[in-house]
């Protein structure tokens, strides 16, 4: 016997924002998974249909929300590695890595070291002395560089005599010899050779990552990773994936993607197919980022990597685009922004969403009407502001640094903005990325006045990047990020307003109770 549908549910609360330009209702009607009506209470009432059931919420409700840049299967099993991110020194990161060794068989791995919060590279010798006979692979926490040692060299074939590969590079000590660091592609030369996870073991991750999602207020993700369709795609048919994941296609899969007939905006409501994933440089920290002018204190080549030929990033964003298959673009140095701006501002739009730059992290006054003009999706993580103002302030320079995170200029410009946070670069609290966007300051509140003000965003303007900008990145702004009759009934419900709590109040907020498609999917304890 079919089942029969869910009962009306009319949800009252302290306060709902729809957003979509419309002020504050009392309460909402939740049919079929989706918004009926929103109003008064006694409108939303008089809306529903018989034998419909009542809910309050002591709280305030917005759209739930959605983190615009994940690598969410990296994520969710770097929860179960080494977290060197609260290591302060290359002792303390050694001594976690000590620990794990003792713990179980195979190869180490972790997350989270920060060659800047170190003092500078670490190498391989204290990794060999704790743990010289078992493997060691430990990402940097921007995940564009890999700390090894020997055996892990060993297992990989990388010797003295190993060339550099393209758009990345073997950092060398002084006798030339591997000095344990990777950085950019030379990554995967190791990467390679690490084992996979088990199916069980990627789901038993999935899940728990999940769960904390939804604690979160987190309705959505972008997952711009190259690995994840498959298991997403597994949790679907089994009935378990409750957050809705736009997933990226990894650049070497673009031609089979192609000649399969995939197409940005397929697959399903719960798991939809984005663009394809380029990358045009590397990362600030790492001073990979590629740059117009050189690193402060850099020789006048010291201008970071250039991962993509101009002529080659063309031609695939022409080919994608002829198929119907979006472009998503990394891109973090302001000539890497640069050029991406242009050649997807030129470049036709698929009919089924936008092209976008991921990160965005330096783009001069001079670009940003450019910005605006080019239609491009501006995926931007607010969270490294608190990490990166010391970083920008060394490698960029304080006047150069005007242009980095620009967020409040690119809305003036008529860009859209899509917020999220990089995890597990970052973490993925969207409270923290709402405060960073609008305080703009160090994980140690430094600068007090905040670090080029001008730059930050108002509390709606940073709700509506957490809601109404990655909808419209997905091509859904018709049906998600606001929660309007037709829209799909995705929401949060906060114990404070994130609309006029205050600034540091905003990273206090709980998220009392999240659903997605009319279902509770959390409640606080």
């Amino acid at each position: 016997m079919p089942n029969e549908p869910a009962p009306d549910l009319v949800l009252t609360a302290r306060r709902i924002h729809v957003l979509g330009d419309r002020p504050p209702v009392q309460a909402l009607l939740i049919r079929g998974g989706r918004i009926a009506a929103a109003g008064t209470a006694d409108e939303v009432r008089a809306a529903a249909l018989p034998g419909a059931r009542t809910e309050h919420v002591d709280a305030v409700v917005t759209p739930g929300l959605t983190d615009a840049h994940v690598h969410l299967t990296t994520w969710a099993l770097a929860r179960r590695r080494v977290d060197l991110n609260a290591a302060r020194t290359l002792a303390e990161g050694v001594a976690a890595v000590a620990a794990a060794s003792r713990m179980d068989e195979g190869w180490v791995r972790g997350l989270g070291w920060d060659r800047h919060r170190w003092g500078g590279l670490p190498t391989r010798e204290p990794l060999d002395r704790v743990c010289p006979e078992r493997p060691v692979f430990l990402l940097s926490h921007d995940i564009h560089a890999a700390w090894v040692n020997t055996e892990a060299l060993r297992r990989a074939g990388i010797t003295r005599d190993t060339p550099d590969p393209a758009g990345g590079e073997i950092v060398r000590d002084a006798r030339g010899e591997p000095s344990g660091v990777l950085l950019e592609t030379a990554v995967r030369l190791v990467e390679r050779h690490l084992p996979a996870e088990s199916a069980q073991e990627v789901r038993a991750a999935l899940l728990e990552a999940q769960a904390e999602a939804h604690r979160l207020g987190l309705t959505a993700v972008h997952s711009v990773e190259v690995t994840g369709l498959e298991d997403f795609a597994a949790m679907e048919q089994d009935d378990l994936l409750r957050l809705r994941v736009l997933q990226s296609i990894p650049l070497p899969r673009l031609d089979h993607a192609i000649a399969v007939g995939l197409r940005s905006g397929f697959w399903s409501e719960w798991l939809r197919i984005g663009g394809v994933k380029m990358f045009m440089d590397g990362a600030l920290g790492s001073r990979t980022a590629w740059m117009r002018q050189p690193y402060e204190g850099g020789a006048a080549d010291d201008v970071g990597i250039r991962t993509l030929e101009p002529d080659d990033f063309r031609e695939n964003v022409r080919r994608a685009a002829a198929a119907g298959i979006a472009s998503t673009v990394h891109a973090i140095g302001d000539a890497a922004v640069e050029l991406a701006i242009g050649v997807l501002g030129a470049a036709p739009r698929p009919r089924a969403m936008p092209h976008r730059i991921e990160h965005v992290q330096l783009c001069p006054p001079d670009l940003w009407e450019r910005a605006g003009r080019s239609g491009v999706i501006g995926s931007v993580q607010p969270v490294h502001v608190m990490t990166d103002i010391p970083a920008a302030e060394r490698n960029w320079g304080h006047e150069r640094s005007r242009g980095a995170y620009p967020f409040a200029p690119l809305l003036r410009a008529g860009m859209t903005l899509a917020f999220g946070s990089d995890v597990p670069v970052e973490t993925c609290d969207p409270r923290l990325g709402l405060f960073a966007a609008v305080r703009r300051v160090g994980w140690d509140g430094a600068p007090a006045e905040g670090w080029w003000m001008q730059n930050a965003v108002t509390p709606e303007q940073a709700l509506r990047a957490y809601t109404e900008g990655p909808a419209a990145a997905a091509g859904l702004e018709h049906r998600r990020g606001r929660l309007l009759p037709g829209y799909d009934a995705d929401l949060a419900a906060w114990d404070l307003d994130p609309l006029d709590c205050g600034p540091d109040a905003l990273r206090e907020m709980r998220c009392l109770l999240t659903m997605v498609g009319g279902e509770a999917v959390q409640r606080a304890g």
